[in-house]
């Protein structure tokens, strides 16, 4: 019995060994398992940190590849503009330039870039710096044509395409800028200019004419191209203001010569004689409506006021005082004189003739009695929103007072016209509108004038030019000035070109055009960037 007992039972020591045995087993088991684990995990963290060594490469890499592609856009940017900066503009064009242009055009062409570029299109050009290289093609097409009565303007969609690359890299990195390019081609309105000079000068009287005329820009947001004074080879500004008028008087004739002196005074509703027409403000009246405003003589003071709905022009001359009221919204008018006061439901067209000088011109009031009063010391809005006045005067039209139009907005010395939608136009002819006499003519800022005077206007002098009198003012003209001559009197200019003409819009209306068919570049706007 303990033999068959003692055989049951293993030996302490056997049993011992065979124990230690079977735990060695597990652990390499275990460390095996363990390595393997480790092992894939460390291998998948090397296969990924490869991965991602390789994605930060390649995206490094194509960092360089946008910084390649936008340094072209830029340099092909720049490159565009510096050659709308150096071009002529305006230039002098004969007629059968302008028609093979406009031919042009219909076709599709870009002989009118070419033209004010001097270079054909497309325009290829590369740059490169260390490793980064860039090709760029620059090209343009006509995307739409607006037809006025004696000029075009053609808006062409300007495309800058760049090839970004980068050495020992195949791929490549492409981007394209677009933006806006106006041209304006035939006898264009003169208030498109921002500054015109009509008057020829050396090149060296042109460099430095800005600044030593104290003459300074504030730049646009909507135009890339700097504002900058434009010199007229030949005399670009009428002398003659035949259009307006015609559409003042209610007549359609070529000359102003063409109108007996018995006819004009049938006009003004006189007697049909061939006495001369005495001096007076009028109406123009047919059995069709109204038309303009005729002044015959000088005019003493001029003031533009606002009162509620109506706009109010006052006249003081020397035989007496008229004053103009009417309102668009109402369709109403009031017109009196030292006589009578007409009342109708029509309102009249917005042109001022002036046979005569403007010896006072400014914005006013109007008190409680209905006396319209000029304002020096302060501004007042005094162009009702909507209106659109042209003034143009034979002679000399002097400016004693600010001219703001009813919703300009002045924020740090910057004016915003975007709520307001009226516009102002004064132009002096120089000359006599029946004898054709040489006058003194021009626009000037009066001596006694606010010393920082604004005027919100397009101004067109004719005769002796622009004149700013006294000493230490600053002029501020939100518009545009065309002068056949400027004399500042050492006194500062400072010029906010009227963003809203960019617009088709607002072209302006019922305002002397140049004399000559001439090609200008009127705007240069960004439209958008594309990354691909």
């Amino acid at each position: 019995m303990k033999l068959l007992f003692f055989l049951k039972t293993l030996p302490w020591h056997l049993f011992s060994s065979l124990k230690k045995k079977t735990r060695k087993g597990a652990m390499i088991l275990f460390t095996v398992f363990f390595f393997f684990v480790f092992s894939a995990l460390g291998l998948s963290l090397i296969h990924i940190s490869r991965i991602h060594l390789k994605i930060s490469a390649f995206k490094k890499q194509s960092t360089f590849l946008e910084y390649a592609a936008e340094n072209g856009i830029k340099q092909g940017f720049n490159n565009f503009l510096n050659l709308l900066s150096q071009t002529s503009s305006p230039s002098i064009l004969y007629s059968e330039q302008l028609d093979q242009l406009k031919e042009d055009i219909r076709t599709n062409g870009t002989k009118i870039i070419e033209e004010v570029l001097g270079q054909k299109l497309p325009i290829q050009t590369s740059g490169d710096w260390e490793n980064l290289s860039w090709e760029i093609t620059t090209q343009c097409f006509p995307e739409k044509i607006i037809d006025k009565e004696n000029y075009f303007q053609t808006i062409y969609k300007l495309s800058i395409n760049s090839k970004g690359k980068l050495k020992n890299f195949k791929h490549k990195r492409k981007a394209t800028f677009f933006a806006s390019l106006g041209v304006l081609a035939g006898h264009i309105p003169l208030s498109l200019f921002p500054l015109l000079i009509d008057k020829k000068l050396e090149p060296e009287e042109k460099e430095n004419y800005a600044e030593k005329n104290k003459i300074s820009f504030l730049s646009s947001k909507k135009n890339q191209l700097p504002p900058q004074i434009s010199f007229a080879e030949k005399e670009l500004i009428p002398q003659e203001a035949t259009s307006e008028l015609s559409k003042a008087l209610k007549t359609k004739f070529f000359y102003p010569q063409d109108i007996s002196t018995a006819k004009l005074r049938a006009i003004l509703g006189l007697e049909e004689t061939e006495e001369p027409v005495p001096d007076g403000v009028y109406l123009i009246k047919d059995d069709l409506g109204l038309g303009g405003i005729y002044v015959q003589g000088d005019v003493e003071e001029m003031v533009l006021a606002i009162e509620e709905d109506f706009q109010f022009i006052s006249f003081r001359t020397e035989k007496g005082v008229w004053i103009l009221k009417y309102s668009p919204s109402k369709s109403k008018t009031f017109f009196s004189s030292p006589e009578e006061t007409l009342f109708f439901d029509l309102i009249p067209l917005g042109i001022i003739v002036i046979n005569g000088k403007v010896k006072s011109l400014g914005g006013g009031v109007v008190d409680s009695s209905g006396k319209v009063t000029l304002v020096k010391d302060r501004e007042v809005p005094s162009l009702l929103q909507g209106i659109q006045l042209s003034i143009v005067s034979s002679d000399e039209i002097t400016i004693s007072s600010h001219l703001i139009l009813q919703g300009v907005k002045w924020q740090e010395s910057v004016p915003y016209v975007k709520d307001s939608n009226s516009q102002l136009i004064i132009f002096s002819t120089g000359k006599g509108f029946w004898d054709e006499q040489t006058t003194e003519g021009g626009i000037t800022i009066d001596k006694s004038s606010p010393e920082e005077i604004k005027v919100q206007a397009m101004l067109t002098a004719s005769g002796k030019g622009f004149t700013i009198e006294g000493k230490g003012k600053k002029t501020q003209i939100l518009g545009s000035l065309q002068a056949s001559n400027y004399v500042s009197n050492e006194n500062t200019l400072e010029i906010v070109f009227d963003d809203r003409l960019f617009e088709e819009s607002n072209f302006p209306q019922n305002t002397p055009a140049t004399t000559k068919p001439v090609l200008f570049i009127s705007f240069f706007k960004v439209l958008e960037w594309e990354e691909f």
